[in-house]
């Protein structure tokens, strides 16, 4: 493909665009990954406290180990609504990724096409096959 042509540089401005939106999405996930992660800790650390004060009394017998479990309960539904909210949207991203470089690559195929049927006047006329004389 030709860099010099219009319809490449189209394509790789496109790219690059691609690239940047790409690299600030980026950022802004690994952000909003960073404050949940601290906020999981810090509900995993006062969930920890609650149970364990629960956890004595249940070893000796005093108190039935349904209330330990139900203490612990709220972290447990917490963790497994985000593992699950995390899993659907990677999913969701995955295809999407994978949706994104096909269209990228039929892009800057198309373009290329177009270089090279632009080069060639004679290769827009299809020819049959060749016979011998």
């Amino acid at each position: 493909m030709n860099a010099r042509s219009p319809a490449a540089r189209d394509a790789w401005a496109l790219i690059e665009v691609e690239k940047r939106r790409d690299r600030l999405i980026r950022r802004v996930c690994i952000a909003a990954w960073a404050v949940t992660v601290g906020i999981v800790l810090l509900f995993a650390a006062f969930s920890a406290v609650q149970v364990a004060q629960f956890v004595g009394p249940a070893t000796r017998g005093d108190l039935p180990w349904a209330i330990v479990f139900g203490s612990a309960m709220p972290f447990i539904v917490a963790l497994w609504t985000l593992s699950l909210l995390v899993a659907t949207l990677a999913t969701v991203g995955v295809f999407l990724r994978f949706r994104t470089a096909s269209l990228t690559e039929i892009q800057l195929r198309l373009a290329a096409l177009e270089d090279i049927l632009a080069s060639r006047p004679d290769a827009a006329t299809p020819r049959g096959p060749e016979v011998a004389p």
